[in-house]
């Protein structure tokens, strides 16, 4: 009898053993070979937002109020600069600095892409059409004048205008280097030159700037734009994709933490106003409906719970350059994220990692060094960390192992990308050995 179960006893320790591997490995067989990761993580729990949530001490507690938001938001813009708020929008900017502001983006990108995705060699009579098309010789004046718009759909804000893909090596089709950020509707723009075609407008959002399609945008006042947006009556997008109706007909959709003025519920859709332009391309606010399920009234209280919710909205959801098939990178990830509870984070992953002072530096700490400030110091659902060219979200500790869920490409000798938003242990492509930044998202 002690015999059988010592043996029964010595499996359930391989068993137990074999789990903790498979917890924290990607699951890939032993063939040499490069494979496609399909499952990343062999415990099914760990996909389970609430299997996260559970572990968290206080998963309710108010990381920061409203007023500590609208706080933070101005220490973003007004400290860190790294964020421009529409009502701070000059009248007019200087001729030469957006000139040298669109010469040295098309110098950048021209400098740094080869190939078109159709495999060919980019030829310098392609950027030379490109520059007449930047119309630099319309700077006719000491100062440009701003115009004022809203986009009013989905729309690509590139590098220079135009929609071709330039890649940075031959065949990287995923990753195009003119694909600057995408913009979502009722996005504000200052609008400060045009194509040479009339087809294209540069101007500044509130994370970027660059080029978008004349056809996406419609011009407004300033007064009524901010009215707009300033809209007490409003509901936040908390659904990864949400779709909008225009007289019951689709109209397009939006991502993630998109602010928009409400005017009633009607049974399962609320009615929202959105922007949209006339034959002429001016600005008119249009009624349109959103699944009452897919928004939130006013922004969601910032809690450890609500922050890892929104966040395992995406799991699975493909990764997107830039925001390249209407999808989402790493950095834009957080910030649809964090945008449902009113925090306005910047654009890029390095901007996000400095955009709090409660922030610890971990570059050329030991791995066991920075697992104990992890333990000790990162909030599940508040903290972010950064390493070279990406950003991630902490969920917290299983096993003795910190786990994170990141929107990534990620591919790696062993398995192609995984081009996705997954649940991983920090092992993940060594990442607690590579990670440089511990930041909390809080005052």
């Amino acid at each position: 009898m002690k015999k059988t179960y010592l043996i029964s006893l010595l499996i359930l320790l391989f068993i137990s053993a074999c789990q903790d591997i498979d917890d924290t490995s990607v699951v890939l067989s032993n063939s040499k070979k490069k494979q496609p990761v399909i499952i990343v993580n062999a415990n099914r729990h760990l996909k389970i937002p609430e299997f996260w949530i559970d572990k968290i001490d206080k998963p309710n507690k108010v990381i920061m109020s409203d007023k500590e938001i609208k706080k933070f938001n101005h220490h973003t813009a007004y400290k860190k600069h790294t964020l421009t708020l529409f009502k701070d929008i000059s009248k007019a900017y200087g001729s030469s600095w957006v000139k040298n502001s669109i010469l040295e983006s098309f110098n950048g990108i021209k400098s740094r892409t080869t190939h078109l995705r159709d495999g060919n060699k980019i030829s310098s009579e392609f950027y030379q059409k490109i520059k007449n098309e930047l119309n630099l010789n319309g700077f006719l004046t000491k100062s440009v004048k701003t115009r004022y718009a809203l986009t009013t759909v989905y729309t690509n804000q590139k590098i220079i205008p135009t929609e071709l893909a330039l890649l940075k090596k031959k065949n990287q089709i995923h990753f195009d280097r003119n694909q600057n950020s995408a913009l979502d509707i009722a996005t504000p723009l200052a609008i400060l030159h045009t194509s040479e075609d009339g087809l294209w407008y540069y101007g500044i959002s509130p994370t970027s700037s660059g080029w978008v399609r004349a056809q996406d945008i419609a011009f407004g006042t300033k007064k009524e734009i901010l009215d707009y947006l300033n809209s007490k009556n409003f509901v936040v997008t908390t659904s990864a994709k949400t779709a909008v109706k225009i007289g019951g007909k689709y109209h397009d959709y939006m991502r993630m933490g998109v602010r928009l003025p409400s005017l009633l519920n009607i049974d399962e859709q609320t009615m929202v106003m959105i922007p949209t332009a006339d034959k002429k391309g001016d600005l008119v606010f249009t009624n349109a409906t959103v699944k009452s399920s897919d928004v939130h009234k006013g922004y969601l209280k910032y809690t450890p719970a609500n922050i890892i919710t929104q966040a395992f909205k995406f799991l699975h959801m493909p990764y997107g350059w830039g925001g390249m098939y209407g999808e989402q990178d790493c950095s834009k990830f957080i910030q649809e994220i964090y945008a449902t509870v009113g925090l306005k984070l910047p654009r890029n992953s390095t901007s996000q990692s400095n955009v709090s002072n409660a922030k610890i530096k971990l570059s050329g700490l030991s791995k066991t060094s920075k697992q104990t400030f992890l333990r000790n110091s990162a909030i599940p659902g508040g903290t972010i960390l950064h390493l070279k060219g990406h950003i991630t979200l902490y969920i917290g500790e299983y096993k003795g192992e910190p786990y994170i869920i990141q929107t990534v490409w990620g591919d790696s000798k062993r398995h192609y990308a995984l081009g996705r938003t997954a649940v991983t242990s920090l092992n993940f492509h060594d990442y607690l050995e590579k990670i440089d930044k511990l930041t909390n998202l809080r005052l």
